[in-house]
C-alpha cells in the first residue's frame, strides 16, 4: 500500500482546482471581463486577479514570512494585481506563485501540520497549517462557482 503525504495531496487538489477555474475563466469573452451582476458584485476580472495572487500570500503565511497587513501594503498588492488585465496574464501570475506555494508546502514537515497560527480571518482565530495549505484550493473552488454564476447571468449556460 502506498501512502501519500497531505502536502502532496493538497498540491494535487490545488492544481486540479486551478485547471478547472482557468478553464471557466478562459471561456469569458474579453468584453465580459468587466461585467457586473450589479450592486457591489465584483467583476470576473477582479475575481481572477484575486485568484492569481492567492498562492503567493498563502505560501508566505505557511512559510512564516513576515506579512504586513497595512492599508499601504494591501493597496500596493491591489495596484499590482490591477495590472493583470487578461485571463492569460492572471494565469501566468498564478502559475508563478503556485511554484513558490508548491515548494513551501512540499517541504513542510509532517510533524508541524497540526500546529496553529493566529490569523485575522474569520474574526481572528488559530488556523492549523493544514487549513492554511488548503486555502488556495478552497479559494479556487469558491470562485469557480462565482465565475459560473456570472456567466449564467450574461447568458452563458455552458459547463466548462
Amino acid at each position: 500500500m502506498t501512502t501519500s503525504r497531505f502536502q502532496s495531496y493538497i498540491i494535487d487538489r490545488t492544481k486540479n482546482a486551478a485547471n478547472e477555474f482557468f478553464r471557466y475563466a478562459k471561456a469569458i469573452p474579453a468584453n465580459k471581463l468587466d461585467f457586473s451582476v450589479g450592486g457591489d458584485a465584483r467583476t470576473p476580472l477582479l475575481i481572477i486577479q484575486e485568484v492569481a495572487m492567492c498562492p503567493g500570500w498563502a505560501a508566505e503565511l505557511i512559510d512564516d514570512r513576515p506579512v504586513e497587513w497595512s492599508e499601504e501594503s494591501m493597496a500596493a498588492e491591489f495596484a499590482y494585481s490591477s495590472g493583470l488585465t487578461t485571463v492569460e496574464m492572471c494565469e501566468a501570475e498564478f502559475n508563478k506563485r503556485m511554484e513558490d506555494f508548491e515548494k513551501v508546502v512540499s517541504s513542510f514537515p509532517d510533524d508541524r501540520l497540526m500546529n496553529t497560527k493566529f490569523l485575522p480571518f474569520e474574526g481572528g482565530r488559530d488556523f492549523t497549517y493544514q487549513e492554511m495549505m488548503d486555502y488556495p484550493r478552497w479559494n479556487l473552488n469558491y470562485h469557480t462557482g462565482q465565475i459560473a454564476l456570472i456567466q449564467m447571468a450574461y447568458g452563458d449556460k455552458e459547463m466548462y
